[in-house]
């Protein structure tokens, strides 16, 4: 293979100075600002690896406790860092898009090799991130903590997933060990019991856990620290996380100076607020999957370190499933790139597969062995596809690379970045076209595929992205996604080729199947990973292009009249006046992403829910006995308060299950109930029942006290179909309790 040439160079790396015409940045000519952007943005990525990787192996073998967990991934985390930051030699600056070559004309690349396309501050080391940016984020990020902080929520009793995930936390960091266990001999022996639930399903004697363990491993590490209440902050802290990680991504692939907006939009939408009010996985998903990401681009652009960073992004992106069952399908493109490169010889790639492999493995372990019940049973009609696709993606991706490679063996080389090699001229041109087809296609969806009914809301998926971006942010990552296909095809903008795939993939497949129930806000949890990040970055890198747009022609008629020595004062003027519309644009189009964005969170920005959660389980644990057995006699009361008391308050629970009642009455008859308080007192302790109504408990009356355990007002998110959200809902918790006169 012929040795790489400044055209078929690595993606992002800058051309030689010979070709450029530019000096080479010396060892002290780095950039501070833009590399604390770039530390800061992978570092939560690689923190959040290095714990997953080593917590999980420490809680299948049951010794998930706070010193060696903490200490170890300390350890981990350090070595991670050291050769994901300390060591990194990415990019100096961050180059975000460097103006390349362009190939089909032959023309000189920009003479500044770090220069932002839609950089606005004319005069000045363009190399150089200026220190606004960079704090900028940090203050975005900080303020969007103290926000979601100061109105998060407490969502502990489980009726929706952030529950489950909370009382899945708040075992392994009283036990360190899974699956949860039942204490049946508590119960003496009783009939008709059961241990499981809503989102716990039983196995034998124990209760498995829905959901995969990376998440819960996290909140353990805030209940550990400081409590329930520092479970509860965890989320707050990974969504603010996840607005450095999204910016540092967007400072690699539209420039740095465009990093405070494209974190300001994300922080102010609602899909990102509400997942990080409440305990869900999209936050760090969104970190570890972004992050790896940018991990990608910065081995490609490495002079020293890339394998080490492409081990690095392999991993991180591999990881994710441990925290979200979902994660692989959203990475299938890394597949076909990982493929591209291999066949390419690139250094990165066998060490970016290595990566991927090591991470799917310790997802699939926690799949198969730990949370099969919830993937194989619950959602097997999504994850069997997804392991079919995946494994027909690598048989397809292994016979394209060794095509490629036998072609190139063939042709003496492969093709160098930007030549058609075997493609169809009208390719280019279909590119451009399509994502504009495609939009308009979901968007006639809805009228030409009517009658929303249960769970078949896919026709308003692009409606959506709408009510919680708005329609320009829509429009530009359009335009975006049709100048980027085609330049990616020419070899332009090669950082923005894995992300363009994801993202593409992401999105529509998306808007063809949400694959969640259709209620808002819920569903706008699928929006976060990819396809929020994806309109917006997509959205942002238009508005970043077409500054850059307005400023070329002023530069390339100032550069000829600079080079035949006239009209220096007409080139002043006339590159003023292009800053000027450049300026005039980005800031019109900055207000056409955030305002809709916040608009769209409006009537929740300001509103908690799931409030006094932590007092009423505080009061139901202070009224249940240590040595009690509790029963809990109704199903949607069962559903709700069994693992919170069975977890938080560490005493024995059982219900019956719903087929021991008849339809008309939700509780469990009352001969079934007395033959168990029996075999508790048998098993030497003290019987209590639970219930949702007095009236539930009233024939057990003469035998015990009946008390109204749980009476305090709540909050819960609102259930909208054809809409955003407008408001939240209001209630009770209630519980009422018998215990034997004593």
């Amino acid at each position: 293979m012929r040795p790489m040439t400044a055209s078929s160079q690595a993606p992002g790396t800058s051309p030689p100075a010979a070709a450029s015409g530019a000096r080479a940045p010396a060892a002290g000519d780095r950039d501070p600002a833009g590399l604390l952007l770039a530390r800061l943005s992978v570092a939560p990525a690689l923190i959040a690896t290095a714990f997953l990787l080593v917590s999980f192996p420490l809680l299948v073998i049951g010794e998930f406790r706070p010193v060696p967990v903490i200490a170890l991934s300390a350890i981990a985390a350090t070595l991670l860092t050291w050769r994901g930051l300390l060591r990194w030699r990415g990019a100096v600056a961050l180059p975000g898009l460097r103006v390349p070559p362009d190939l089909r004309s032959g023309a000189a690349a920009d003479p500044r090799p770090w220069a932002q396309p839609g950089d606005l501050a004319g005069g000045g080391d363009a190399r150089r991130t200026p220190w606004w940016a960079a704090l900028s984020v940090l203050v975005i990020a900080g303020g969007f903590f103290a926000f979601q902080a100061a109105h998060h929520s407490q969502f502990l009793v489980i009726s929706r997933d952030p529950g489950a995930y909370m009382q899945f936390g708040a075992w392994i960091a009283g036990h360190g060990a899974l699956p949860i266990q039942t204490s049946p001999g508590a119960f003496g022996g009783a009939k008709g019991i059961t241990f499981g639930g809503f989102a716990m399903y039983q196995v034998g004697t124990t209760v498995v856990p829905q959901f995969m363990a990376g998440l819960p491993m996290a909140l353990a590490v805030g209940w550990w620290l400081f409590g329930v209440n520092g479970a509860l902050l965890t989320a707050p802290l990974l969504g603010a996380a996840a607005v450095v990680v999204f910016a540092g991504l967007a400072a690699r692939l539209a420039g740095a100076r465009w990093a405070p907006l494209a974190a300001l939009v994300i922080a102010v939408s609602e899909p990102l607020m509400f997942t990080s009010r409440s305990t869900y996985s999209e936050p760090l998903a969104l970190i570890m999957f972004l992050g790896g990401l940018s991990l990608v681009i910065d081995s490609l652009r490495a002079e020293r370190g890339a394998r080490a960073l492409a081990l690095l992004a392999g991993l991180a992106l591999g990881t994710c499933l441990l925290v979200r069952i979902d994660a692989p399908a959203d990475a299938l493109p890394v597949i076909p790139y990982a493929g591209w490169l291999l066949a390419r010889g690139r250094r990165q790639a066998t060490p970016m597969i290595t990566g991927l492999a090591i991470g799917w493995a310790g997802g699939a372990w926690d799949a198969i062995f730990a949370s099969f019940p919830y993937v194989f049973q619950t959602n097997k009609s999504s994850s069997v596809p997804m392991v079919a696709i995946i494994a027909v993606t690598i048989v397809l991706t292994v016979a394209g690379a060794w095509w490629l490679r036998r072609r190139a063996r063939a042709a003496r080389a492969l093709p160098r970045a930007g030549e058609h090699w075997l493609l169809p001229t009208w390719l280019p041109a279909f590119l451009v076209v399509l994502p504009f087809c495609v939009l308009a296609g979901f968007a006639a969806r809805s009228h030409v595929q009517p009658g929303y009914a249960g769970e078949h809301y896919a026709q308003l998926a692009l409606h959506w992205v709408y009510w919680y971006l708005g329609g320009p942010a829509i429009a530009l990552a359009a335009v975006g996604a049709a100048v980027l296909s085609r330049g990616c095809l020419r070899g332009q903008w090669p950082s923005w080729a894995l992300p363009l795939m994801v993202f593409s993939w992401g999105i529509v497949t998306f808007l063809y199947r949400p694959g969640i129930t259709p209620d808002q806000p819920w569903a706008s949890r699928r929006l976060v990973p990819v396809v929020l990040p994806g309109f917006i970055m997509l959205a942002v890198w238009t508005v970043a292009w077409a500054g850059g747009k307005l400023r070329t022609p002023g530069r390339r008629r100032g550069t000829a009249l600079s080079a035949h020595g006239t009209a220096l004062s007409a080139h002043g003027t006339a590159l003023s006046a292009h800053g000027t519309a450049a300026a005039g644009v980005a800031a019109a189009c900055a207000v056409l992403l955030v305002v809709p964005a916040a608009l769209g969170a409006r009537e929740t920005a300001l509103k908690r829910t799931y409030a006094n959660q932590v007092a009423a389980i505080s009061g139901l644990c202070d009224r249940v006995p240590g040595d009690a057995s509790v029963l809990i006699i109704d199903g949607p009361a069962a559903d709700r308060w069994a693992e919170v008391v069975r977890g938080m308050c560490d005493v024995p629970v059982a219900r019956f299950p719903d087929s021991a009642r008849p339809s008309s009455h939700p509780e469990a008859p009352a001969a079934l109930v007395s033959a168990a308080i029996a075999g508790i007192e048998r098993a030497g302790r003290r019987p209590v029942l639970l219930a949702a109504t007095r009236a539930e408990l009233a024939p057990f009356a003469g035998k015990g006290a009946i008390t109204h355990a749980v009476n305090l007002p709540t909050t819960g998110d609102g259930r909208y179909l054809l809409s955003r959200p407008y408001n939240v809902t209001r209630g009770n918790l209630t519980a009422w309790m018998w215990e034997p006169n004593r």
